[in-house]
């Protein structure tokens, strides 16, 4: 069991799945951490997700939610990294396509490793989505220097101890590539990374807010940001095998 952990989870219309997704955390986290809080970041969403997230937080004190203006999926993340307190942080999406069960075999690397990073075993999104994932994964080799040990830079189920996560902070992308930006920096601090197998479930409500033309034009823009960001005027820093 972990001392403490602060589970991130970024939303933008998700109104049909935000109370199963908080129901499962809410049954589920104290039996794997002492102390616990669950920040939502409502990135602007148009849906009723503001009216659903509010009457969790008068129901629940431990749920905490921040609403912004939409700042794009980096910005939700980065805002809810920045905000969580405790020792360990557990990112998650708001679709559930994950099973929170599968969080215990990580905890059990807790003491060993300092991220702990799920990767999808079989994506569920089908051939598209994997494509485009496969080039991605070359596309940060080539440009930035990301070791192609990372199985999944973007499955949204990762534990990260907060220490090493301040690190990175705050993130400047904005877009898709922000786990990228995360992992890359969290990777030139020699961070013990520990990578483990998840089951990836499809959608059963809503649709995915990224995969299309213009979120790849938007990546690769902000894989040029992220690289001047990391490099300009600095000497290039050697990136170690996870």
């Amino acid at each position: 069991m972990l001392n403490s952990l602060s589970v991130v989870i970024p939303v933008y219309n998700e109104f049909e799945n935000i109370p199963t997704v908080l129901d499962e955390l809410l049954s589920y986290i104290p039996n794997i951490a002492q102390m616990y809080e669950i920040i939502v970041v409502n990135d602007g969403s148009t849906d009723c997700s503001d009216v659903i997230l509010n009457e969790y937080t008068t129901r629940f004190p431990v749920v905490r939610v921040i609403h912004q203006d939409n700042q794009g999926f980096g910005g939700a993340i980065n805002t809810g990294l920045i905000n969580a307190q405790y020792e360990w942080i557990f990112y998650t999406d708001a679709d559930k396509q994950f099973n929170l069960i599968e969080l215990s075999e990580f905890i059990e690397y807790a003491r060993h490793y300092d991220m702990i990073l799920g990767y999808r075993i079989s994506r569920a999104e089908g051939i598209r989505r994997w494509i485009l994932a496969l080039g991605m994964k070359y596309w940060n080799f080539f440009v930035l220097g990301m070791p192609l040990t990372i199985q999944d830079i973007d499955c949204a189920f990762k534990l990260m101890r907060r220490s090493v996560v301040q690190k990175s902070l705050p993130l400047v992308s904005r877009g898709n590539i922000v786990t990228t930006e995360l992992l890359i920096r969290a990777i030139n601090e020699h961070t013990r990374i520990k990578q483990i197998g998840v089951t990836h479930y499809k959608r059963q409500f809503g649709i995915s807010k990224c995969g299309g033309i213009k979120d790849v034009i938007r990546v690769i823009f902000e894989t040029f940001v992220l690289y001047r960001s990391l490099y300009f005027g600095n000497s290039r820093y050697s990136v170690s095998e996870a």
